[in-house]
């Protein structure tokens, strides 16, 4: 095929692409009875995954296609206590057209564990509360406004994650992307290979781990909060209000350390403990 031709086919079913995913209509609800169900499971592949807090006890479904056939409506499974929504089939053909996205409404007062999982689809959330939170993109963005479980777990490859508040036992990890989160309150930790990490932290955080090879780090701390610092930059630099309270151990220069605060023990005060390759630290006062 000529690349002329080829460039015109591209321009043509990218432009259909665009067409076709705002013009969405909603083909598909199915309320589903969540009695004895203790762990939810949503798995989509490209499409876009949005979670809502329902208005009543059962799990609502409503899945929005830009062509309506059966086929391809989700597919729920309850095996045990597992409740299992899995995307249904896709059309097979040359030229692609099809969008889909799914909205999600979760039981009212369930508080259980919630896993949820795309290809490249982006995953957002307004508020979520469980027992224990996974999320997963692969390439897909994740976004939530507000999440609080007792163990709260995001991953993503590529995408980029954004945390407006988070209470928990939170891990984040993303190997290109950016980790933005707004206000924290419990435990974090942060992993990213390429991307930066900013983070702001409340009165009641529990310990902070933060690593990034070549990304920089940007933290924003109450400045009434007591806590055991350390950091380690190869290639970086560090700035933080507190730069004198900091020292150096004779056989490492690259590590700085200190506690800052009123407190004279360091038993029972949270651990802020920040590690990067090449990417700066910078910490700041939380006005």
């Amino acid at each position: 095929m000529k690349p002329a031709v080829l460039s015109a086919l591209l321009i043509f079913y990218f432009s259909v692409q665009a067409f076709c995913s705002g013009n969405l209509e909603l083909v598909n609800e199915r309320e589903i009875e969540t009695d004895n169900i203790n762990d939810i499971k949503i798995i989509y592949a490209s499409e876009k995954v949005s979670i809502y807090t329902g208005t009543s006890e059962k799990l609502v479904i409503k899945e929005y296609m830009s062509e309506n056939n059966s086929r391809y409506y989700a597919n729920i499974n309850i095996t045990g206590n597992t409740l299992t929504v899995e995307k249904g089939e896709s059309p097979i053909r040359l030229f692609n057209n099809f969008n889909r996205r799914v909205e999600v409404y979760l039981p009212v007062s369930y508080r259980n564990a919630v896993n949820i999982k795309t290809s490249s689809g982006s995953i957002d959330i307004l508020n979520l509360n469980g027992s224990r939170i996974e999320l997963e993109s692969s390439s897909g963005r994740i976004f939530v406004n507000s999440i609080t479980a007792g163990v709260i777990k995001i991953k993503s490859s590529s995408g980029g994650i954004d945390i407006g508040a988070a209470n928990g036992n939170l891990t984040t990890e993303t190997s290109s992307g950016n980790i933005s989160l707004g206000i924290l309150t419990g435990s974090f930790n942060a992993k990213t290979s390429s991307g930066g990490i900013l983070c702001t932290v409340s009165d009641n955080v529990v310990n902070i781990i933060l690593y990034t090879l070549s990304g920089a780090v940007r933290l924003y701390l109450p400045q009434s909060l007591n806590f055991n610092f350390s950091s380690r930059t190869s290639s970086g630099r560090l700035t933080a209000p507190f730069s004198d309270k900091l020292s150096s151990p004779v056989t490492d220069k690259n590590l700085v350390q200190g506690v800052i605060g009123g407190s004279n023990g360091t038993d029972n005060i949270p651990v802020i403990d920040i590690r990067t390759n090449s990417g700066s630290i910078r910490i700041e006062w939380a006005e």
